[in-house]
C-alpha cells in the first residue's frame, strides 16, 4: 500500500444526523431479527403440533412467551401466586400480577381449540412443518401429544 492520504467523500449531513441514521439502522437490523427469530420460532411450534399432536404450541388459547413457555387464555384469569407457581416459581420477593397461567408448549388439555385456517399459508411452508401429505392438507392432529412424567411446568 502506498503512503498517501486516502480521499474520503465528504457529506452536508452533520454529525448529529449521521448517528441518528445510524441508531435508525441498528434499530431496523433489530427488528429485522426480532422478525426472524419469531418466524423460526413459530415454524418450530407448528412443526411440533403437527408431527406430535394436540398441544399448548398447537393451541388457539396460547400465547407464547418463546422458550416454549407460554400463558393459557382458556384458563382465565388466575391470581398472582398461582401465576408465579405455573411458572415454577416458588417464591419472589415481587409480588406478581393476576393473569394467565404458564404452561409448557407440550401440554393438553381438554380447552385444546384449532380454529386457524391453515390452508391460508404457503404451501412450501406446510410441507415443512408436516401439514402436507401427498400435496394435500392433512386433516388437523386429533391424537394428544404425549408426555412424559416429570417433565416440569
Amino acid at each position: 500500500m502506498p503512503d498517501r492520504p486516502i480521499n474520503l467523500p465528504t457529506t452536508t449531513f452533520t454529525c448529529e444526523e449521521i448517528e441518528r441514521r445510524r441508531k435508525e439502522s441498528v434499530d431496523e437490523l433489530h427488528r429485522r431479527d426480532r422478525e426472524d427469530f419469531a418466524s423460526r420460532y413459530q415454524e418450530m411450534c407448528d412443526r411440533d403440533y403437527w408431527t406430535l399432536g394436540q398441544c399448548c404450541a398447537g393451541c388457539d388459547h396460547w400465547i407464547s412467551d418463546s422458550a416454549l413457555i407460554g400463558q393459557c387464555k382458556a384458563a382465565g384469569i388466575v391470581p398472582g401466586d398461582d401465576v408465579m407457581r405455573s411458572a415454577g416459581i416458588l417464591f419472589s420477593s415481587r409480588p406478581f400480577d393476576p393473569g394467565f397461567p404458564h404452561t409448557k408448549d407440550h401440554q393438553h388439555c381438554g380447552l385444546f381449540s384449532d380454529q386457524f385456517d391453515w390452508a391460508s399459508l404457503r404451501t412450501e411452508y406446510l410441507e415443512r412443518i408436516g401439514a402436507m401429505e401427498n400435496g394435500l392438507l392433512r386433516e388437523k392432529p386429533q391424537q394428544i401429544r404425549e408426555v412424559k412424567q416429570g417433565s416440569g411446568l
